[in-house]
């Protein structure tokens, strides 16, 4: 079987995704217009802003669908067939497909942030969140399925985690050191020191611990090692073996762990990304990228590529078996819905009442055969819904209807736009 090699990496930058090539210390970018706030990655690029969620070919580095989003939402996960959006409050589901809205679960109140994304776990039905505040760290397990909480635990002060796949662990690092546990979150080992960690990574047979002051290697057990300080004046960011300040870089020699290069900050550097073993890629508050070589110090530019846009095929139509839909609400009081469905309709929507499962009414303006309909009236016409796929709902209500200055027909439970 042949070998596959990849040289390029992708960074995200505030509103930006760059494709780094490294062998010809060049890169290309696509810009989203609005500030990316989370994004997970696996067959695509899933890219979440405040008011939109994009799913982008990393190959051709293009938009090949997005939807718009009524709320703000903090981080985004996948799974198997379908897409998570994490808030303080709920969790919604998305499908992957065409990234519409499937369902929604309600969460206890916290600032949320996903662990790992389900499409990695053995029980692919549940979600794993972490909520850090001042002392305390929660952990919980959502099933999916069930929509609802199954499992959670408290810790002191969890700073860094990860997931090891082949334990099927997570290894956090806490004010206490570092904790093993498994699936049900039950401690499977711990690894006790008594200095401040920030972060960490494995490291030969132990592990470096990283803080503003420093980097420490301990072995598995927790003992020390090694410690180098790197002690400045103004407080220091830490990537591996990488610190920096908007004075000075400083670089770690990874065998030694002594210091071997301070260099002067003489291009505002103020992210740094890992590229391999032996570089790191530099960003500047212009947007302009660095190729750092971790042994010699160098800092390079590297080039702007400029590429041709391949044009990407229009969404294409749906069969009538199925439709979308722009939802705006779903209600358990009947006359509250019909209230709510008749001060869209003074808008001149016509809209309807979907009563169809759940024991919900939800107000519902459709049907849709091309996406790209819809996404111009929640867009251009500051609409606020969810995005919604499913089955045909029939209707024997024909109506020609303008808005926005825009005309629409609605025939046979589709509606199209006057040309």
């Amino acid at each position: 079987m042949p070998v596959l090699f990849i040289f390029t990496t992708m960074i995200i930058h505030n509103d930006k995704i760059f494709e780094v090539d490294y062998i010809d210390q060049s890169f290309k970018n696509l810009s989203l217009k609005e500030e990316i706030i989370d994004y997970a990655m696996q067959d695509l690029l899933y890219a979440l802003t405040n008011h939109n969620i994009y799913s982008i070919d990393t190959v051709n580095l293009q938009i090949l669908d997005h939807t718009p989003l009524p709320q703000k939402f903090n981080y985004i996960t996948i799974g198997q067939d379908e897409i998570f959006l994490i808030s303080t409050s709920e969790i919604i589901i998305l499908n992957k497909s065409n990234l519409a809205f499937k369902a929604g679960i309600g969460i206890e109140t916290e600032d949320y942030q996903p662990m790992i994304a389900p499409v990695q776990l053995p029980q692919k039905n549940l979600i794993y969140l972490i909520a850090n505040s001042e002392k305390r760290s929660i952990i919980k397990i959502i099933d999916r399925a069930k929509g609802r909480r199954v499992k959670s635990s408290s810790f002191v002060g969890i700073k860094k985690f990860y997931y090891l796949p082949e334990e099927k662990n997570f290894i956090i690092l806490c004010q206490s050191g570092l904790l093993f546990l498994d699936l049900n979150l039950k401690i499977k080992k711990s690894v006790k020191f008594k200095f401040p960690g920030e972060g960490f990574f494995f490291y030969k047979d132990g592990y470096i611990i990283t803080n503003p002051q420093g980097i420490c290697l301990i072995d598995l057990n927790g003992k020390i090692i090694d410690f180098q300080p790197v002690v400045l004046n103004r407080p220091l960011q830490n990537l591996g073996f990488v610190f920096w300040n908007s004075d000075f870089i400083i670089l770690i020699d990874p065998l030694t762990l002594h210091i071997k290069h301070i260099l002067k900050n003489i291009k505002d550097i103020y992210e740094i990304h890992p590229l391999n073993n032996e570089q790191n890629i530099c960003i500047n508050k212009n947007d302009g990228l660095f190729v750092m070589e971790n042994k010699t110090g160098s800092i390079k530019n590297l080039v702007k590529k400029e590429f041709a846009r391949i044009e990407m095929p229009e969404i294409q139509k749906i069969s009538e078996d199925s439709l979308f839909y722009l939802q705006f609400g779903a209600f358990s009081d009947n006359q509250y819905a019909q209230n709510f469905c008749d001060s869209i309709r003074k808008m001149g929507l016509p809209v309807f009442i979907d009563s169809g499962i759940d024991n919900l009414y939800r107000i519902k303006l459709g049907g849709f055969m091309e996406k790209s309909l819809v996404q111009e009236i929640m867009e251009n016409f500051g609409i606020s819904g969810w995005l919604v796929y499913h089955k045909k709902i029939e209707s024997d209500v024909d109506s020609l209807f303008s808005f926005n200055q825009n005309t629409y027909y609605l025939q046979k439970g589709i509606i199209i736009k006057k040309e």
